[in-house]
């Protein structure tokens, strides 16, 4: 029997809580740049990293992973769009020393990640890789990341892009 830390390690969820739930067509990253998440959906294989909160040093090793393969990324034709807890001066941070070139977005009230079930407690968000469908409903859902399973392969097989890795 798995225990939940192993089931969310390995489970790819099929998106139930919070069905009917779609992404704004646009968002405002921590800079106040504007996301059109419409467009990135409809012309890229979209990819939202959520991350637990700033401090969460395997978040930042995920970050780290994916930064070091965007050219076979952009290869494939995905982008990234990272959704964290904040404040956004600690998002801004986070990206900063991840180096990560990927557009953060506040989730402000936990408005995103409670609709998506994955509000753990106050200003934490359940580790999670989410495919965006052209329609910015969600695809499919990897939940849960810790240091032998980021994910990874499960988000680029999901993408059609299973030689990434």
């Amino acid at each position: 029997m798995f225990t939940r830390a192993a089931f969310l390690l390995t489970a790819i969820a099929v998106f139930s809580q919070g069905d009917g739930f779609r992404f704004p067509a646009q968002l405002k990253d921590v800079d106040g740049r504007k996301v059109a998440m419409d467009s990135l959906a409809r012309t890229r294989k979209l990819i939202v990293v959520t991350v637990k909160a700033s401090w969460c040093p395997i978040c930042h090793e995920q970050l780290r992973r994916l930064r070091n393969r965007l050219s076979e990324a952009e290869a494939c034709g995905i982008s990234f769009v990272v959704l964290g807890p904040g404040p956004a001066e600690e998002l801004a941070s986070m990206r900063g020393k991840s180096k990560a070139p990927f557009f953060f977005v506040e989730d402000k009230q936990m408005r995103f990640s409670s609709a998506l079930g994955l509000q753990l407690s106050e200003g934490q968000i359940e580790p999670a890789l989410i495919g965006i469908k052209k329609d910015l409903s969600i695809g499919w859902m990897q939940i849960g990341r810790g240091p032998s399973s980021y994910g990874d392969s499960t988000a680029f097989k999901e993408t059609g892009c299973s030689d990434w890795i």
